[in-house]
């Protein structure tokens, strides 16, 4: 079976990092998460082309979080943050290493959806001549 490598689900979903806090907002649906801690190393080692197999095979030793792991991915490809790579990037060194993962919590998102409604405007389109924008469906 090929290695699962993961992107960036762009233009769908834009990803920044905050002081190694990754926000990252589904545009689709106008829900942005917060991915943190250990999550946030892996996103940064999906990003960097490594596959899910291979983080997973640091964590083997550890039962859960190696679950964790394949867990934390398909929630990625599920909420359409990340999809499968169809020109994944040559990878770099991990940043999980074996020490790291020795104390590493398991991977988790936070979702937000307090700005949904804006979110989901569309500037362009939604556009009312007497209020102005922005002017939400009815």
């Amino acid at each position: 079976m090929p290695a699962r490598l993961l992107e960036l689900a762009s233009p769908e979903c834009s990803a920044d990092d905050f002081d190694g806090e990754i926000v990252a907002i589904n545009l689709e649906t106008g829900i942005y998460y917060s991915i943190k801690d250990a999550a946030a190393v892996l996103w940064h080692d999906l990003v960097a082309g490594h596959s899910v197999e291979a983080l997973v095979e640091i964590a083997r030793d550890n039962g859960e979080l190696a679950q964790g792991i394949e867990r934390f991915a398909d929630e990625l490809v599920a909420l359409g943050l990340m999809r499968p790579a169809t020109d994944a990037p040559v990878p770099t060194e991990i940043a999980g290493t074996a020490a790291q993962v020795a104390t590493m919590l398991l991977p988790t998102l936070e979702s937000f959806g307090d700005m949904q409604d804006l979110l989901l405007l569309d500037p362009v389109h939604e556009v009312d001549e007497e209020m102005g924008w922005p002017k939400t469906p009815d």
